[in-house]
């Protein structure tokens, strides 16, 4: 049986240099569409702490593929070419 992750996600722990960035990101899914968090460990003013949550689009997945180079150009049937 395939697992039903309808109505649930995940933040995973992100390492950036970046302190505006946020501590965790990850899928989520609500009513069958797909989303993704952003969270971040905040603090209030009274010093208690809270996560703060982003929910935005997903973001498009980085292939781990090597790139392949570009061929060079041929300007071999190219008659304006010198």
């Amino acid at each position: 049986m395939e697992y039903d992750n309808t109505n649930s996600g995940a933040a995973f722990p992100l390492h950036n240099a970046n302190p505006k960035a946020p501590q965790y990101s990850g899928p989520l899914n609500v009513g069958g569409k797909e989303f993704e968090i952003s969270v971040w460990n905040r603090q209030s003013k009274a010093g208690k702490p809270f996560l703060s949550i982003k929910v935005g689009p997903p973001r498009e997945k980085k292939s781990l593929a090597p790139r392949q180079p570009s061929p060079a150009p041929s300007h071999d049937n190219d008659p304006e070419w010198i």
